[in-house]
C-alpha cells in the first residue's frame, strides 16, 4: 500500500459554489490543469491538503470520491505522537510547515493568500508550494516508516477517512419540523438547567468556563495542578453533583448551539469530519458536532424513503478492552458475565441498583486515581471503607499491567497501542500521575479508535448498509432489510475479538440512537 503509485493534487476552490473550481496534477515538476472526473478516476493515492473544503465539489460534478485520499494535514498529525500538532490545527494551515520542505517564507505567504482567493492564482507560485507539498509527503512516509505508524496509516486511516468523507458527502437526512421542534425545546431546556444549575451552586447565571470552573473546584477543596477539569467534573465525586450538573449544563448548552447552527430550510447536511480527532485517534464532526447532541434532541435526523436507521454500539467497551490487554482474570470474569457496572455495583461494592455510581468509581481506578482519593470517594458514595479496599484491591494484574504501561512510558519516552498511533513524552523525571493516566488512555483508548475503525470498514463492506453517521464508538446506518442490524453486531463484535487476540469475546448490541 505504502509503494502505490500517487499523484500530487492541487485545487483552488470556488467559494462562490458556482462550481468553477479548478484542479491542477504536479507531475514531473509541472502543473497540469485537469478537472474532477479525471481526479475521481485516479487509480492511486490522490495526495493533497485541506480534502475537506473539495470534498463535496467533487462528488457533486462526479457521484463519487477518489478511491484513496491522503490528506497530507491528517498525515502529519495522525503520525506525529504529538497532540499539540492536533491542536494547532485550529490556528495554522499547512503553509505553516512547508518552509522545512524547500520552499521560501514568500512563497508560503503567497500560496495561502491565493488558496483562499486574497490574490490571482499563480502558477509560478502554485509550483513552487506544490513541490515543497511533494516532499512533505515523502518525509512524511519515512516518517511513518521509522515511528511504527505506516501500516495503521494506510490499512485502517487511509480507508475509513475514504468511507467516512463519502458518507458525509452523501449528507445526513433532517426532519426539518422536527428540528424546528427541537431548537425549541432545546433552548427551554437549557434555561431551565441553566436557572437549577445556578441556584443549586451558587454559581453565576451563565455556562461557566474554564476560569470560573477552576475557581469553583479550588474553593470546593480539589487540586488542579496534576489533573484536568474534565477529569475532575466526570470522575471525581462532588459535593451536591456539582460534576454531574455541570456535565449537563455543558452538554445542553452544547445541543442548543448545534441544533442553533441549523437552518430551518436545511434537508441534508454534510459535516466537515476528523478522523483523526483526537490524541486517540477518536472520531469528531464539527460543523455542526452532531455527535455531541444527547438521545433527546436526535430526531431531527431522518431515514432516507424506504430505509430505517438502526443504532448499534459496543457493550462495556472499555472494560473488556482492559481486560484483553491485562489478561486480568476477575476483569475478563465481570466483563464476560454480563452488565460489568451493574455486577461490580451489587457485588463488591454493595451498591445495588447504582450502575452509574460503579462506572464513576472503576473507570477512575482503570485510569489511576490514587488509591486513598478512590477509597475516599467510594466512601462519599456510601461504600464501606474495608469494603471499598477490598473491591479496587481484586484486580492484581491489572495493576501489573498499568504499571508496565508507565514504565515502558518512562523508559522510551513514547506509549502506543496496538497497532501504532503513538504518544510521545515531552519531559523527562518520574512520571506525573497526569501523565500515568494519559498513558493508560492512551493505550486503552487508541486501542479502542483502533477496533472501531476496523468494524467500520467490515460494515462498509455490508450490502444493505449506508453509514449515516458514527457517533464515539457507535455506528447510526440505514438499512432495508430487517436482519442488517445483527450482521452489523456480528461486525462489531468480530472485530473486537480479532483485534485483542481473542482475549475476551467481543460484545455489541442494537440500542435507541434518539428518545422522544
Amino acid at each position: 500500500m505504502i509503494d502505490q503509485d500517487w499523484k500530487l493534487l492541487l485545487f483552488m476552490k470556488d467559494f462562490t459554489g458556482r462550481g468553477a473550481d479548478c484542479f491542477y496534477w504536479f507531475d514531473d515538476g509541472r502543473l497540469l490543469e485537469t478537472d474532477a472526473q479525471d481526479v475521481v478516476k485516479f487509480s492511486g493515492a490522490v495526495v493533497c491538503h485541506d480534502f475537506w473544503m473539495i470534498r463535496d465539489a467533487l462528488f457533486d460534478k462526479t457521484g463519487t470520491l477518489p478511491n484513496t485520499v491522503v490528506d497530507l494535514d491528517e498525515f502529519r498529525i495522525s503520525t506525529s505522537g504529538n497532540p499539540e500538532d492536533r491542536l494547532a490545527r485550529e490556528k495554522h494551515d499547512v503553509t505553516a510547515v512547508l518552509e522545512q520542505y524547500g520552499v521560501e517564507q514568500e512563497v508560503c505567504s503567497a500560496y495561502k493568500r491565493m488558496f483562499n482567493k486574497g490574490i490571482p492564482f499563480e502558477a509560478g507560485v502554485a509550483s513552487k508550494a506544490a513541490a515543497a507539498l511533494a516532499q512533505m509527503y515523502l518525509a512524511l512516509l519515512e516518517r511513518a516508516e521509522a515511528a511504527g505508524e505506516a501500516e495503521r496509516f494506510f490499512t485502517v486511516e487511509v480507508p475509513v477517512y475514504r468511507l467516512l468523507q463519502s458518507a458525509m458527502a452523501v449528507g445526513i437526512i433532517i426532519d426539518r419540523q422536527r428540528l424546528s421542534e427541537m431548537r425549541a425545546e432545546a433552548e427551554h431546556d437549557y434555561f431551565m438547567c441553566l436557572k437549577d444549575y445556578s441556584a443549586k451552586h451558587n454559581m453565576p447565571l451563565e455556562t461557566p468556563n474554564r476560569s470560573a470552573l477552576e475557581e469553583k473546584l479550588r474553593s470546593d477543596g480539589f487540586e488542579l495542578d496534576d489533573v484536568s477539569i474534565e477529569y475532575l467534573l466526570e470522575y471525581v465525586p462532588h459535593q451536591r453533583d456539582f460534576g454531574s450538573d455541570t456535565i449537563a449544563l455543558q452538554a445542553a448548552d452544547t445541543a442548543r448551539r448545534v441544533l442553533g447552527s441549523l437552518t430551518l430550510s436545511t434537508t441534508i447536511m454534510r459535516p466537515v469530519l476528523d478522523v483523526f480527532g483526537s490524541r486517540t485517534s477518536r472520531i469528531h464532526l464539527r460543523s455542526p458536532s452532531l455527535q455531541n447532541i444527547s438521545k433527546k434532541y436526535r430526531g431531527i435526523i431522518a431515514a432516507r424513503e424506504g430505509a430505517e436507521l438502526s443504532y448499534v454500539d459496543f457493550d462495556q467497551y472499555e472494560v473488556g478492552i482492559m481486560a484483553a490487554l491485562s489478561k486480568d482474570c476477575e476483569l475478563m470474569e465481570l466483563y464476560a458475565a454480563g452488565d460489568m457496572y451493574d455486577l461490580f455495583a451489587t457485588t463488591h461494592l454493595g451498591l445495588p441498583g447504582n450502575r452509574k455510581a460503579a462506572k464513576q468509581l472503576f473507570l477512575s481506578y482503570a485510569y489511576g486515581m490514587s488509591k486513598k482519593a478512590l477509597i475516599d470517594a467510594a466512601v462519599s458514595l456510601g461504600v464501606d471503607r474495608p469494603r471499598a479496599k477490598t473491591a479496587f484491591g481484586l484486580f492484581v494484574q491489572y495493576e501489573a499491567w498499568k504499571r508496565s504501561v508507565w514504565a515502558d512510558f518512562q523508559a522510551n519516552g513514547r506509549v502506543a497501542t496496538l497497532l501504532g498511533n503513538h504518544y510521545l513524552r515531552d519531559r523527562g523525571g518520574p512520571l506525573t500521575a497526569k501523565e500515568q493516566r494519559s498513558a493508560v488512555s492512551q493505550v486503552v483508548q487508541g486501542t479502542a479508535s483502533l477496533i472501531f475503525k476496523r468494524a467500520l470498514l467490515d460494515v462498509g463492506e455490508l450490502d444493505d448498509v449506508t453509514i449515516v453517521l458514527p457517533m464515539h464508538d457507535a455506528l447510526l446506518f440505514e438499512h432495508r432489510l430487517a436482519d442488517t442490524p445483527n450482521k452489523v453486531v456480528t461486525a462489531f463484535e468480530n472485530a473486537m475479538t480479532t483485534t485483542l487476540g481473542g482475549g475476551v469475546r467481543g460484545k455489541a448490541s442494537v440500542g435507541a440512537f434518539a428518545t422522544g
